[in-house]
Protein backbone atom coordinates (compact mmCIF):
# COMPACT_ATOMS: atom_id res chain seq x y z
CA UNK A 1 0.00 0.00 0.00
CA UNK A 2 1.76 3.23 -0.90
CA UNK A 3 2.42 5.97 1.16
CA UNK A 4 -0.30 8.75 2.17
CA UNK A 5 0.58 11.89 0.80
CA UNK A 6 1.47 14.26 3.08
CA UNK A 7 -0.10 17.79 2.34
CA UNK A 8 1.57 21.15 4.44
CA UNK A 9 -0.74 24.23 3.87
CA UNK A 10 0.57 27.95 4.88
CA UNK A 11 -1.99 30.25 6.30
CA UNK A 12 -2.26 32.19 3.22
CA UNK A 13 -3.39 28.88 1.41
CA UNK A 14 -5.38 27.19 4.15
CA UNK A 15 -7.61 30.53 3.70
CA UNK A 16 -8.14 30.68 -0.11
CA UNK A 17 -8.94 27.40 -0.12
CA UNK A 18 -11.41 28.47 2.25
CA UNK A 19 -12.51 31.22 0.73
CA UNK A 20 -13.09 28.83 -2.47
CA UNK A 21 -14.93 25.88 -0.15
CA UNK A 22 -17.31 28.84 1.15
CA UNK A 23 -17.55 30.77 -1.97
CA UNK A 24 -21.26 29.90 -3.67
CA UNK A 25 -19.90 31.37 -7.30
CA UNK A 26 -17.22 28.85 -7.51
CA UNK A 27 -18.19 25.65 -9.10
CA UNK A 28 -19.09 22.61 -7.15
CA UNK A 29 -16.16 20.51 -7.75
CA UNK A 30 -13.76 22.89 -7.07
CA UNK A 31 -15.55 24.03 -3.86
CA UNK A 32 -14.89 20.48 -3.11
CA UNK A 33 -11.21 19.76 -4.16
CA UNK A 34 -10.38 22.47 -1.78
CA UNK A 35 -12.46 20.70 0.71
CA UNK A 36 -10.57 17.60 0.22
CA UNK A 37 -6.77 19.66 0.37
CA UNK A 38 -7.88 20.83 3.51
CA UNK A 39 -9.12 17.63 4.92
CA UNK A 40 -5.93 15.97 3.80
CA UNK A 41 -3.68 18.80 5.30
CA UNK A 42 -5.74 18.27 8.77
CA UNK A 43 -3.87 14.34 8.46
CA UNK A 44 -7.41 12.74 7.30
CA UNK A 45 -6.15 9.53 4.93
CA UNK A 46 -7.82 9.67 1.68
CA UNK A 47 -10.15 6.56 2.10
CA UNK A 48 -11.52 8.43 4.52
CA UNK A 49 -11.70 11.66 2.45
CA UNK A 50 -13.26 9.93 -0.10
CA UNK A 51 -15.73 8.37 1.50
CA UNK A 52 -17.21 11.62 3.39
CA UNK A 53 -16.87 13.61 0.12
CA UNK A 54 -18.72 10.58 -1.96
CA UNK A 55 -15.61 10.39 -4.28
CA UNK A 56 -13.61 7.44 -5.45
CA UNK A 57 -10.40 6.76 -3.91
CA UNK A 58 -8.57 7.29 -8.32
CA UNK A 59 -10.64 10.54 -8.35
CA UNK A 60 -9.51 12.21 -4.31
CA UNK A 61 -5.81 11.01 -5.53
CA UNK A 62 -5.93 12.31 -8.60
CA UNK A 63 -6.91 15.93 -7.05
CA UNK A 64 -4.32 15.67 -4.38
CA UNK A 65 -1.63 14.22 -7.05
CA UNK A 66 -2.54 17.98 -8.87
CA UNK A 67 -2.40 20.14 -5.69
CA UNK A 68 0.95 19.23 -5.24
CA UNK A 69 1.94 19.95 -8.76
CA UNK A 70 0.35 23.06 -9.44
CA UNK A 71 -1.02 24.45 -6.37
CA UNK A 72 -4.27 26.55 -6.37
CA UNK A 73 -4.17 26.15 -10.09
CA UNK A 74 -4.74 22.22 -10.05
CA UNK A 75 -8.18 22.73 -8.58
CA UNK A 76 -9.87 24.07 -11.73
CA UNK A 77 -11.53 21.93 -14.13
CA UNK A 78 -9.52 21.01 -16.71
CA UNK A 79 -10.13 21.15 -20.74
CA UNK A 80 -13.07 18.70 -21.52
CA UNK A 81 -12.10 15.93 -23.71
CA UNK A 82 -13.83 16.36 -27.42
CA UNK A 83 -12.76 16.37 -30.72
CA UNK A 84 -10.97 19.47 -32.09
CA UNK A 85 -12.99 22.27 -33.60
CA UNK A 86 -13.46 22.06 -37.34
CA UNK A 87 -13.56 25.68 -37.36
CA UNK A 88 -10.41 27.69 -37.08
CA UNK A 89 -8.83 30.80 -36.97
CA UNK A 90 -7.67 30.74 -40.89
CA UNK A 91 -10.90 30.56 -41.52
CA UNK A 92 -12.36 33.48 -40.08
CA UNK A 93 -9.06 35.83 -41.57
CA UNK A 94 -10.29 34.42 -44.56
CA UNK A 95 -13.99 35.30 -44.27
CA UNK A 96 -12.58 38.71 -42.99
CA UNK A 97 -10.78 39.26 -46.51
CA UNK A 98 -13.86 38.36 -48.56
CA UNK A 99 -15.86 40.82 -46.49
CA UNK A 100 -13.38 43.64 -47.03
CA UNK A 101 -14.50 44.12 -50.78
CA UNK A 102 -17.28 46.28 -52.07
CA UNK A 103 -18.64 42.48 -53.34
CA UNK A 104 -22.18 41.49 -51.65
CA UNK A 105 -22.08 37.87 -49.85
CA UNK A 106 -24.79 35.34 -48.58
CA UNK A 107 -23.79 32.61 -45.99
CA UNK A 108 -24.55 30.23 -48.98
CA UNK A 109 -21.67 31.62 -51.14
CA UNK A 110 -19.33 32.32 -48.40
CA UNK A 111 -19.99 28.75 -47.31
CA UNK A 112 -19.24 27.51 -51.08
CA UNK A 113 -16.07 29.94 -51.06
CA UNK A 114 -14.80 28.22 -47.73
CA UNK A 115 -15.44 25.17 -49.10
CA UNK A 116 -13.38 25.64 -51.61
CA UNK A 117 -10.42 26.99 -50.21
CA UNK A 118 -10.33 24.79 -46.95
CA UNK A 119 -11.83 21.36 -48.19
CA UNK A 120 -14.73 21.40 -45.36
CA UNK A 121 -18.62 21.53 -44.96
CA UNK A 122 -20.56 23.52 -42.47
CA UNK A 123 -23.67 24.22 -42.18
CA UNK A 124 -25.28 27.53 -43.50
CA UNK A 125 -26.14 28.61 -40.07
CA UNK A 126 -22.20 27.93 -38.41
CA UNK A 127 -21.59 30.50 -41.26
CA UNK A 128 -24.42 32.99 -39.56
CA UNK A 129 -22.96 32.24 -35.91
CA UNK A 130 -19.33 32.79 -36.74
CA UNK A 131 -20.36 36.27 -38.58
CA UNK A 132 -22.06 37.27 -35.38
CA UNK A 133 -18.84 36.57 -33.11
CA UNK A 134 -16.71 38.27 -35.35
CA UNK A 135 -18.84 40.90 -35.33
CA UNK A 136 -20.36 41.35 -38.77
CA UNK A 137 -24.31 42.42 -39.18
CA UNK A 138 -26.19 42.17 -41.86
CA UNK A 139 -29.78 42.83 -43.65
CA UNK A 140 -31.43 41.80 -46.65
CA UNK A 141 -30.04 42.69 -49.95
CA UNK A 142 -31.97 45.46 -52.19
CA UNK A 143 -33.74 44.30 -55.40
CA UNK A 144 -35.00 47.34 -55.85
CA UNK A 145 -32.77 50.96 -56.26
CA UNK A 146 -34.06 53.49 -53.24
CA UNK A 147 -36.13 56.84 -54.11
CA UNK A 148 -37.55 58.05 -57.37
CA UNK A 149 -35.62 57.48 -60.95
CA UNK A 150 -34.11 60.51 -62.02
CA UNK A 151 -35.97 61.91 -65.30
CA UNK A 152 -32.99 61.06 -67.58
CA UNK A 153 -33.06 57.37 -66.42
CA UNK A 154 -36.93 56.92 -67.08
CA UNK A 155 -35.83 58.46 -70.33
CA UNK A 156 -33.46 55.75 -71.11
CA UNK A 157 -35.42 53.08 -69.72
CA UNK A 158 -38.44 53.99 -72.01
CA UNK A 159 -36.34 53.92 -75.30
CA UNK A 160 -34.39 50.75 -74.29
CA UNK A 161 -38.29 49.20 -73.49
CA UNK A 162 -39.34 50.73 -77.19
CA UNK A 163 -36.34 49.50 -78.63
CA UNK A 164 -36.76 45.95 -77.41
CA UNK A 165 -40.99 46.01 -78.45
CA UNK A 166 -39.42 46.78 -82.29
CA UNK A 167 -37.04 43.87 -82.01
CA UNK A 168 -34.01 45.21 -80.96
Amino acid sequence: MPAPRRIHLTPEQEAQLRELETNPVVPFKVRRRAQAIRLAAQGRTAPRIARHLGLDRTTLHRDLRRWLERGIEGLADGKPPGARPRWTPAMSAFLRELLAGEEAWTAPRLLEALERRFFVTFHPGTVRRKLLEMGFKWKRTRYVPTGKPKEEEVEGFKAALGEAERGG
